[in-house]
């Protein structure tokens, strides 16, 4: 239609379209390269098109080129775009309008990213918040860690831990997460004055442990017993730690006629062994040399107990190299003390243990 001559036109980018803003008339996707007052020149073509040859149906050099647009690409000469080609030409203005444009794009990048960060930071409260109040099926609420204001100090001080470790070594970690090869393992008390690592000044790592209530070796205990047979089989540990520590709570306890609880059947070990010794212990007037006897025997009894085990007589009579040792540790005054017990062969098994042949 005639839409007169002398206007200014405006262009104005849509998708894949370039629509002259005067007449709202939509010309195919890279067909307009400049406007001026009252004309638009084709880009390809190099067509001039004044203002009273665009009509409704787009540019009059592609008859038929807004719809061509809309579907993929326009046919016609001027444009020379093949049907079915994604997206469109993108019509470059002048060079200082390309530059605006590109500063736009550039602030709503930042825009977006700075929206990404707050949505990052939203989805971490949220875990958090759901991690606190966990329900279980019954409905009940569980507390997490995240609520209790005390975990804090200690991620401290595991952070100071780590960049203290990471000071001296700074590939430790990297070696650590790779696996562990230890060549001692460890069996002591729960006591949380007696452990392991810190005794024997050693890094994670390098001494495999199992703890319980009395350092206790039974022969019933899945959990000692599992944590023996795979540091003996699978990590091949070549000495086997017995520890008992002197002032032990469990030792003191079992010395008494006091009924404690759940825990008094665990204590029954102990008490056997205050039995077996009950002619020596009452000859010791002095109540803390007997408590201190008492430390003693039970550590020679444990360290019997470990060695009559079938995991540990298995790996002797395959040739495995394993030594077990009694130690025991002084709280007083932190050193540890050989017990003057030591094993290496099956000869210090007890003959009603010893099982060398299978049935």
């Amino acid at each position: 239609g005639d839409h007169g001559e002398g206007k200014k036109w405006e262009v104005e980018e849509v998708g894949t379209m370039t629509r002259l803003a005067f007449t709202g008339v939509a010309v195919g996707g890279g067909a307009v390269r400049s406007v001026s007052a009252g004309s638009a020149v084709c880009r390809r073509g190099g067509v001039s098109v004044g203002a009273a040859k665009v009509g409704r149906s787009g540019c009059a050099c592609a008859r038929d080129c807004v719809g061509r647009t809309q579907r993929g690409g326009c046919t016609a000469p001027c444009c020379q775009r093949k049907f079915g080609r994604r997206g469109a030409v993108v019509t470059r203005m002048a060079a200082s309008d390309s530059s605006e444009l590109e500063k736009q794009i550039e602030m709503l990048e930042k825009v977006l990213k700075e929206q990404d960060a707050k949505l990052e930071r939203l989805e971490t409260i949220k875990e958090q918040e759901y991690a606190s109040k966990m329900v279980l099926a019954d409905e009940s609420t569980l507390i997490g860690g995240a609520t209790d204001p005390r975990m804090e100090e200690l991620f401290k001080q595991n952070r100071e831990w780590a960049a203290s470790v990471l000071e001296k070594d700074p590939e430790f970690f990297n070696k650590l997460k790779d696996g562990q090869s230890p060549e001692i393992l460890w069996i002591g008390c729960s006591d949380s004055r007696v452990p392991a690592n810190q005794i024997l000044n050693m890094m994670p790592g390098e001494v495999f442990v199992h703890r319980n209530i009395g350092n206790c070796v039974i022969h019933t205990d899945l959990n000692c017993l599992s944590v023996m047979e795979y540091s003996i089989k699978y990590l091949k540990v070549n000495r086997l730690i017995v520890c008992g520590h002197y002032n032990c709570g469990a030792v003191k306890a079992a010395m008494t006629d006091m009924k404690f609880g759940v825990i008094d059947n665990w204590l029954r070990h102990i008490r056997d062994v205050r039995r077996a010794h009950a002619k020596e212990l009452a000859a010791i007037e002095d109540e803390d040399k007997r408590y201190r006897r008492l430390c003693e025997l039970h550590l020679m009894e444990q360290f019997q107990n470990v060695c009559s085990t079938t995991i540990v007589q298995n790996a002797w009579d395959e040739g495995h190299d394993l030594t077990v040792h009694a130690l025991i540790f002084d709280t007083a005054d932190g050193s540890l003390k050989d017990f003057g017990m030591a094993a290496a062969d099956p000869s210090s098994v007890s003959t009603i243990y010893r099982v060398p042949q299978s049935a």
